[in-house]
């Protein structure tokens, strides 16, 4: 990792971030880890009281109760468990509950089950946002009150994951509390925002993207909530979700979320700056900052670059080992514009000119000027200007 690290500027940590030093040291520990946590031998009973020790630990970082706090394969699981689960659920309930509104910038793993539902006779509504991806409270809250009697779901996520827009999750649950209405919020990006969750109905996490391993997220589940299952076999979670628990995983996500917290306050002062300095490098290549009208986490800044192909851009930069995305990477390969730039009011055209550059924890200083040192040259490049040496 260090001679990768050594060479590279990665500036993709929404897509994955680095590991944490506890959180590998806690992987390690368990790695061997022989016991099935549903095993009532010994062994089982020994890698179920990691599991729900971490289960512990992670609820009281949230502020829930652990019972609620159900673990999954990541984010994407997380919230195709929240939107299928509880509109099925409410649906069988209430045959007249057959509507979604969800906001249009929302990841791809809660607008996609949410688009399946229409097969099984659900409409969906998307709620307004303006053109920083700020969703209009006012006209959202019109919404929940015209069609309070057939919501099954309201979905919005807490940090947009492209272009770094914070949203007021909190306004929108109690929204939704008043009329009785479930309220799923995707907190996969909000790790350093969040201070207690609001009170949303079910909230997904997932752990590598501040810091954990890669396949183990969660989602908050209250007891007091009807939730179809999406998967079969041992009902390990709550008969919601079925599958051998992976003790070492979780014990790393635990650990993950434990240095993430701790660290917070020291890495959202130190990424605000680093955040205000790449900035500055982009609009003095000519970029155009999205939504700098709205609050944002200062770990996501998304540019559009005007005369440029963020494919070819992406290259460039890639060749001089600078590494940067085009947005959500459960997208990449696919030759599309954002879906979240077009709901902001780009055209196709200018969606195909904008880059996510996403911050982490080892983020540094070096970074900033390893990117200002080709940047301008490869916007030149492609604009066919002159190449600066």
């Amino acid at each position: 990792m260090r001679e990768w690290r050594s060479m590279s500027h990665y500036f993709d940590h929404a897509a994955t971030t680095v590991m944490r030093p506890a959180a590998i040291q806690a992987w390690v520990d368990h790695a061997q880890q022989w016991g099935n946590p549903s095993s009532i031998h010994g062994a089982g009973r020994q890698a179920r009281k990691v599991v729900e020790d971490s289960r512990d630990t992670i609820a009281d970082l949230l502020g829930v109760d652990p019972f609620d706090l159900v673990f999954t394969s990541g984010g994407t699981e997380a919230d195709n468990l929240a939107v299928l689960g509880v509109a099925r659920a409410r649906k069988a309930a209430d045959p007249a509950r057959t509507v979604i509104l969800i906001s249009p910038t929302e990841h791809h793993a809660v607008l996609d089950p949410a688009l399946s539902l229409v097969e099984e006779g659900f409409t969906i509504l998307e709620g307004p946002v303006d053109a920083d991806g700020l969703v209009d409270l006012d006209a959202w809250a019109a919404l929940i009150g015209e069609h309070r009697r057939r919501l099954a779901l309201v979905a919005c996520m807490w940090v947009n994951n492209e272009v770094g827009t914070i949203q007021p999750v909190a306004a929108l649950a109690d929204l939704c509390a008043a009329e009785s209405i479930p309220f799923h919020c995707d907190a996969v990006q909000a790790h350093l925002v969040w201070e207690d969750p609001p009170s949303s109905t079910t909230l997904a996490l997932s752990a590598h993207k501040f810091g954990g391993p890669m396949g183990i997220g969660a989602l908050v589940v209250p007891r007091t909530l009807s939730v179809s299952p999406t998967s079969f076999g041992g009902g390990q979670e709550r008969k919601l979700r079925s599958g051998t628990v992976p003790v070492p995983l979780i014990a790393s996500f635990a650990q993950a979320m434990v240095a993430a917290r701790q660290d917070r306050d020291r890495d959202l002062a130190r990424l605000t700056e680093v955040s205000r300095r790449v900035e500055s490098v982009l609009t003095s290549a000519g970029a155009q900052i999205v939504g700098q009208g709205a609050p944002r986490t200062p770990a996501i800044t998304y540019a559009l670059f005007p005369g440029c192909a963020n494919q070819d851009l992406i290259v460039l930069l890639d060749a001089a080992e600078v590494h940067v995305s085009t947005g959500s990477a459960c997208a990449a390969g696919i030759p599309q514009p954002s879906h979240v730039l077009c709901a902001l009011g780009s055209s196709d055209a200018e969606a195909r000119t904008g880059l996510r550059f996403s911050l982490g924890w080892t983020t540094t200083q070096e970074d900033v000027d390893a990117l200002a040192s080709v940047l301008p040259a490869a916007v030149d490049r492609l604009r066919g200007t002159s190449w600066r040496a």
